[in-house]
């Protein structure tokens, strides 16, 4: 069933658990209100206590306005702590409820809202692992496994290849000179050329595909956005601010 949405559907970039930035933007949400995350949500990282009462502060709030904060993963995620959430159906969309308003959708999944598709697709690779430490503060988790790719395929075929928005944290191959060059891990390439054939795939049908993990907001043509600080409105493509 799907969930009756009387609000817009809002999104913004990698947050990276940055509480006075989702606090900045829940000031402008509206009743009934969506507002998607293209990866690198960030608020459930260290999974302590800190991180659960600021969850539970903004469930509060989106009861109070009867809105959603949905997102798909980036690499900057606690993949862990989140594969601990059970996983259940929401708006025809395998989720993990992280709280009663606060929505993970998994890998390949399409979402039903307000009478559109929308294909989510999170992970991507670290550069800076390096800098980080495995099961720490990084998880091999944040690249896909052929069990996310095959999921995605089986959903994107049983709606006809037809979605009308697609949210990913990476971008589709063809893309990345755009954005200043290839990526030099080979982990990401295979999710870049995987998301170029979903590109090639949904393209017709599609009205715009958002993106995070770039840190920076721009357009490419009438379709594909990179989002960070911007806060947008999905269905119009207008900056809200």
């Amino acid at each position: 069933m799907e969930t009756d949405m009387s609000g817009r559907l809002l999104i913004t970039g990698d947050l990276h658990g940055d509480t006075a930035a989702l606090t900045m933007i829940a000031r402008q949400l509206r009743e009934g209100d969506a507002l998607f995350v293209a990866g690198d949500f960030g608020f459930v990282f260290w999974d302590n206590r800190d991180e659960h009462v600021f969850l539970d502060d903004v469930d509060q709030f989106l009861q109070k306005i009867n809105g959603y904060v949905i997102f798909a993963d980036g690499n900057h995620e606690n993949h862990r702590a989140l594969n601990k959430f059970p996983v259940e159906q929401w708006n025809n969309a395998r989720v993990h409820m992280i709280r009663s308003r606060i929505i993970h959708v998994l890998r390949g999944e399409v979402l039903s809202l307000k009478g559109k598709r929308i294909f989510c697709f999170g992970g991507a690779f670290s550069i800076d692992r390096a800098y980080r430490t495995l099961n720490k503060s990084y998880w091999k988790e944040e690249v896909p496994s052929e069990e996310d790719y095959e999921n995605g395929n089986k959903n994107l075929k049983a709606c006809d290849y037809k979605v009308d928005y697609v949210i990913t944290h990476t971008c589709p191959l063809n893309l990345i000179p755009s954005l200043g060059g290839y990526h030099s891990a080979m982990e990401e390439r295979q999710l870049q050329n995987y998301l170029q054939y979903v590109n090639e795939t949904v393209y017709d049908s599609l009205t715009r595909w958002y993106f995070g993990h770039w840190h920076r907001d721009q357009e490419f043509g009438e379709k594909f956005r990179v989002i960070y600080l911007d806060l947008v409105d999905m269905e119009t493509g207008k900056k809200i601010w």
